[in-house]
């Protein structure tokens, strides 16, 4: 029977989804959990949280996009929680960083297995040292494996290498680096495969592999002049600057062409280098298209750099050595489906004088050690094609994880799958189909306890509703744009606890007891978000079989009976409470004013287990 109202009988799955910015994150962080700890003062509880599911936990307090954020039902309500700058708050007193022996904080872990590692299975090759392939490591370490790492740089980390040493503090990458190192792992670094080793090599010695080598590679300047002196691609540019730490010939006038985050690295990176006067950003988009954040964008704007929004490029002008770039007049982006299609306006053209340019126009990887007996799993870009759940390649034995799979994603996508991929290489290593849990995956999950009624004083601090949302404190933009010092500055302890106090407690939600009902209204009237409603039966859709067993159970009537007007007639005799849990604030005023006892607050906790053979 169609309705208006789609309708959903909460169970165990269900409230635990409620939880939504642990949801959102792809390795399952409870981030409501450890902002509550920092909260009520419980420091180290609150690390323990965040480190749990996550090896990286401290640099993701520095630079995760922060999928949580995005997630975050206090985002419904005004501002999400900022939950990133919370988790550095916490890593920056328990983190790798902050402790006299990085190694200490692999207790933390909620992995499958021991957490200083115990080398005594069978052989593992990693091939890549970035944030895939690291993760990896750590879990298969953790399950006795004899873990060795093939890293074509001469520093594990990868691509958090990359990032400005203004946004990300070099001695903490290589704290968390050194904790996993200590595992007994064994280090090949400076060997590039396909040149140093072959792949065939690595197949014979290891009983599986993870390939993990990342997106290191720029995609093919597509424009006139790309031979010039002073033409950069993004990722060899920051890779001279903060991993080769060579000077690069950029002149006075810089232009960037992209306005992705790698661009906004690009141009507040440049705005710090020696002599320069002028970055201008090249955009095809406009200001509300750009695909960069827009704390990115904000912060590149406040130190200087110059946006040339909608126009694209035609080719780079000079002889030997640049002088200028001619862009074009963009009347578009995106077509009536939203697809990328630009539209130029050829009239309009102008050549901007620069001495240096530098496209950010995308990444590319490097899969040519894969034999070419292989070459149906390789795709374009030179991605590898994997089941993105499992990370197999249908190679038999050969995993992949990271960026080579998804293309360029975010580090917190690059460690989910190197826990998936980790995970897939025991399965497939025990030949069991023993469950392991997937990170970033639907599991199923098993309840264990009970809920617990508690109230609202119980779980969130006086005015926690009216507190708004701050930012970390930045460095001023014009002292920012002289040296390479983090522009980020850290939450005092007391401004710490006060953001954490406007987390909504998701784990906290009103239970209904149908049979205490007297369907009073008062609970719906005293909802400051509205997030209570109550509606006939008969406007519901009962459509899902779930929703009408529920409800033919509840009423004892039978929805299929012949005549659908006398089971309709019956239903709007008969109210249903809906409850939206994205408007909740979890205030518990509804418990209250309920002068029967039908509605508590209760906590739950879900915790997912794992069974290994």
């Amino acid at each position: 029977m169609k309705g208006k109202y789609k309708l959903h009988i909460p169970e165990y799955q269900y409230y635990a989804d409620q939880v939504a910015c642990r949801k959102g994150c792809p390795v399952g962080t409870d981030a409501g959990g450890y902002v509550q700890a920092i909260r009520d003062g419980e420091y180290e509880k609150a690390y323990a949280i965040a480190r749990g599911p996550n090896p990286f936990a401290s640099v993701c307090g520095w630079v995760c996009n922060a999928p949580c954020e995005a997630s975050c039902t206090r985002g419904n309500i005004d501002s999400p929680v900022t939950i990133r700058a919370l988790k550095r708050f916490v890593t920056e007193k328990y983190g790798a960083e902050a402790v006299h022996d990085p190694a200490s904080t692999l207790r933390y872990s909620t992995a499958p297995g021991v957490p200083y590692g115990r080398a005594t299975g069978e052989k593992v090759a990693i091939v890549g040292g970035g944030p895939a392939g690291l993760t990896a490591a750590h879990d298969l370490a953790r399950l006795g494996y004899r873990v060795t790492i093939f890293e074509a740089n001469n520093k594990l980390g990868g691509l958090f290498y990359l990032v400005p040493e203004y946004r990300l503090p070099r001695p903490l990458v290589r704290a968390e680096v050194d904790a996993i190192a200590s595992m007994g792992l064994d280090l090949r670094l400076g060997t590039k495969i396909g040149k140093d080793v072959s792949f065939k090599e690595i197949q014979d010695s290891f009983k599986s592999i993870v390939i993990a080598v990342g997106a290191w590679g720029s995609r093919p300047i597509p424009f006139e002049g790309k031979e010039l002196e002073n033409v950069y691609s993004a990722l060899p540019f920051l890779q001279s600057v903060y991993l080769d730490h060579q000077p690069v010939s950029v002149g006075r006038h810089i232009a960037v062409v992209g306005a992705g985050n790698v661009a906004m690295d690009v141009c507040r990176t440049a705005v710090r280098l020696p002599g320069v006067e002028r970055v201008s950003v090249i955009a095809l988009e406009d200001w509300d298209e750009m695909p960069a954040d827009d704390m990115e964008i904000e912060d590149a704007v406040a130190e200087g750099v110059q946006f040339l929004v909608r126009r694209g490029t035609r080719k780079i002008v000079g002889e030997g050595k640049v002088q200028g770039l001619e862009v074009v007049k963009v009347l578009s982006v995106f077509d009536d489906q939203g697809r990328f299609a630009p539209v130029y306006d050829e009239s309009d053209r102008t050549v901007l004088p620069i001495d240096s340019v530098v496209m950010a126009i995308g990444q590319s990887i490097d899969s040519s050690f894969v034999p070419s007996e292989y070459d149906s799993v390789v795709g374009r870009n030179g991605m590898i094609r994997a089941n993105i759940h499992t990370m197999e390649t249908g190679i038999p034995g050969v995993f992949a994880a990271g960026d080579v799979v998804t293309g360029p994603r975010i580090f917190i996508d690059a460690i989910a799958g190197g826990q998936a991929a980790a995970a897939s290489v025991h399965r497939y290593l025990s030949e069991s189909a023993a469950p392991v849990k997937v990170y970033g995956v639907s599991t199923p999950v098993e309840h264990r306890g009970n809920p617990t009624p508690v109230w609202p004083v119980d779980f969130n601090v006086d005015g926690y509703y009216g507190i708004t949302r701050v930012n970390p404190p930045l460095l001023n933009p014009e002292f920012r744009r002289t040296n390479f010092e983090l522009a980020e500055l850290s939450f005092s302890e007391d401004e710490a606890k006060a953001q954490a106090s406007r987390c909504l407690t998701c784990h906290v939600n009103p239970i209904f007891v149908g049979e205490k009902c007297i369907m009073c209204g008062g609970c719906v009237d005293v909802c400051p978000e509205y997030a209570l409603k109550m509606i006939p039966l008969s406007d519901a859709d009962l459509d899902q079989e779930s929703t009408a067993k529920v409800i033919e159970g509840f009423l004892g009537i039978d929805l299929a009976r012949p005549s659908e007007d006398e089971v309709v007639q019956e239903l709007s005799l008969s109210t249903a409470m809906i409850w939206d849990g994205s408007r909740c604030i979890r205030c518990g005023l509804c418990a209250k004013r309920c002068p029967t006892g039908a509605i508590s607050m209760e906590f739950l906790e879900i915790k997912q287990e794992v069974a290994l053979p």
